[in-house]
Order: C-alpha cells, then structure tokens, then sequence
C-alpha cells in the first residue's frame, strides 16, 4: 500500500511520536511511506525509514492561509504520480487540505483525533474528517461524539497510541546513569524530576514551576528538568518565572531532545502538568515505558492511561498543592517510586506500536473496501 501521512511539522512532540513508530511499521510491513508537512528537527530521522519525506511546507495555523492554499497544486500532482492508495492526516489543516485534493485526485483520506477539538464555526462548516476517524484513546472517542455527536462524524475506530516499548527500555538501560545525570548538572543524591512536552501554556509547565518551588520547602533535594521547546514568548516566560520564585539554581531547561533516552536515564520521576484535556499523553506512556513514576493531572485521556491511579499518581487539573504533595510522597518514598515504576513500566507493554499499526491498518483496508 502507497500511503502519505500529512501533519503540520516535524518538531518534537506528541505528533511527531506517534508518526514515528505507526510509520516505523508501517515501513516493515513493506508498506511505501510518505511524509508531507513542515521541516521540523526530526526530518532527518524520518528521511531515514520513510520512502520520502516532503518538509519544505509553510508551517501553517489556520486553513485560510494563503501559503496552505498555494500547496494544493503540489499536492494533487504528488497524489496523481506517487499513485497513493491512502492518505492520512493529523491536524485540521491537514484535514482540509486533503479535503480539496480528494475530489480532484479520488485519494481517500482518513484523520487521527490526537486532541480534543472545539466546535468552531469552520469545523461546523466543513468537518473535513475524511472517510474514517481514528481516536487514539477511548476518552478521545467519547470527547468526539460529546462535542460533534455521533451522527456528524464519520466512523470512528479506537487505535490507542502505541510506541517500541522494548526499543526505548534498552536505550534508557544502555545509558550511563551517572553520565546522564552529570550532563544535566545533577548532583549526587538528588532527585531529578523530568517535564518532556512541547512548551506551550496548555502543557503546564508553569504550574509545575510553581508546584516544583512549594516542595523544594519541604524536600531540598530535588531538581527539574525540562525538556522540549515550542513557543518562545512561553518559554521566555517560564524562564523568568522560574528567576522570579527562586528556584532557577535548581532548574535547567533542555531544549528540544532528541535522544529522550538520557532524560529518562538521568530522573527519578515524570511529572506532566496538562491543561487542556490530554487524549492520550505519548510521554508519559514513554516515561512509563522507561520505568519512571509518573504523576499526571485529572485531564481528558491521563487518568484512563494510568488506571486511576494504578499506574501513577494523580492530581487534580491546576492544583499547584497537589501536584507539589505528589511530588514530595514520592521523594520521601523510594518504595513507593520503584513499585509506582515497576506497574507502569509493565502496563507500558498493553501499549506496542505493533498493535497501533494493525488497528489502524485495518481502518484503512475498511476505508479502500467501501470505494
């Protein structure tokens, strides 16, 4: 099968994962994979595995923009001489547009739900879904049918996010913790606490700022790292708060990662402060993958990700104090980090990318049936 994947960038982020390891697979089971979306740091990477990889797109935030439109063309000869079989997208300018190409090309396409959307009037006006819909969680699906209602969306197929369990837990083990840990400034004795998420106000990251100095009152000890980029005024701003509440000495902020491996090696536990209602969280499934306790906020898709609680402690969306308790029990508790580690890093394994990849295999061959 000749299938193009179509996204928006390919920077460092939950996107960017996911399409990694379902095009991973996709390209072992002999499929030809094609990527089209922004230049991103993980071009390259993906020039590696992937037939071909398109990335000199604008980098585009609304489906009105002109430097969107002026790609049609591009796209519908690429269509018509790559002779694609399937399309696939993974942000509403995608969605649309791949929408304006369908009728001049006969390319189906079908759409990831990887976030919970609003009903704006254009989504209402053309929903520009495609033939089928991916929710990459179950909390994702039921957020779909609350917010369009069933009957407005095409069929709608859970394929839960899925990434190499076992390929990422022989990175983090082959690091050398004490190498890791002295890279990032760490000293002996602490405990290393690691945010990976793009930087941007609906990650949280400045309520973790804000949680991070509370505990360091009760346990001096710790350390932050943050991990990823994204928008500069934010990360300018977390960057002065974290001067402002005193704690900067204790923070280092790593930019965009590629090798998430070390990070994972080098902290003793996850946190992930999101706003916006989660769908999934691909880094904390990582973090569980890596065998480090996680604590995830009561948002969209975290909870259902880590069992109520099972797999990691949970806090309350926004509440500073109960994100700094969390913090502080598993500090002073390394029983309870290592048996918090251990259940996530074995329900990490419910979560392969082999099984994405043939759930979502199957939508397809659904999809190409009906046409």
């Amino acid at each position: 099968m000749k299938i193009l994947h179509v996204t928006t960038h390919l920077n460092i982020g939950g996107i960017t994962t996911y399409l990694r390891a379902l095009t991973r697979e996709q390209r072992k089971a002999g499929h030809e994979v094609h990527v089209w979306g922004a230049a991103g740091v993980c071009s390259g990477e993906f020039r590696s595995f992937c037939t071909e990889v398109i990335d000199d797109v604008p980098r585009c935030k609304s489906e009105l923009s002109p430097r969107l439109w002026s790609r049609l063309p591009r796209m519908i000869s690429f269509l018509k001489s790559r002779k694609i079989d399937m399309i696939h997208t993974h942000t509403r300018v995608a969605q649309v547009l791949c929408a304006a190409a369908r009728p001049l090309t006969g390319v189906p396409y079908i759409s990831t739900a990887h976030m919970f959307y609003k009903k704006r009037l254009g989504r209402r006006l053309f929903p520009c879904w495609g033939s089928a819909v991916i929710a990459n969680s179950g909390t994702m699906r039921d957020g779909l049918f609350d917010t369009f209602g069933k009957n407005n969306l095409p069929q709608v197929t859970v394929a839960v996010n899925g990434i190499d369990v076992e390929g990422l837990r022989a990175k983090v083990e082959a690091s050398d913790r004490d190498a890791c840990r002295t890279g990032y400034g760490c000293l002996p004795g602490e405990i290393v606490i690691l945010s990976l998420a793009r930087l941007i106000p609906v990650k949280g990251v400045h309520l973790l700022l804000e949680s991070f100095a509370l505990a360091l009152k009760e346990v001096p000890n710790l350390r932050l790292l943050v991990a990823g980029s994204g928008d500069d005024v934010y990360e300018a701003a977390l960057k002065k708060q974290a001067a402002e509440l005193g704690i900067l000495d204790k923070t280092r902020f790593l930019g965009n990662v590629i090798e998430t491996e070390k990070p994972f090696r080098a902290a003793d536990l996850f946190v992930a402060p999101y706003l916006w209602p989660e769908a999934f969280g691909l880094s904390i499934l990582e973090a569980m993958a890596a065998g480090l306790p996680v604590i995830g906020s009561r948002s969209g898709g975290i909870g259902e990700l880590l069992c109520g609680g099972k797999y990691g402690l949970l806090f309350e969306e926004k509440d500073i104090r109960g994100l700094a308790d969390g913090i502080v029990r598993y500090a002073g508790d390394p029983e309870l980090r290592s048996r918090m580690g251990r259940a996530g890093g074995e329900a990490a394994h419910q979560y392969t990318a082999r099984k994405m990849y043939e759930k979502t295999q199957t939508v397809y061959r659904e999809v190409l049936e009906r046409i």
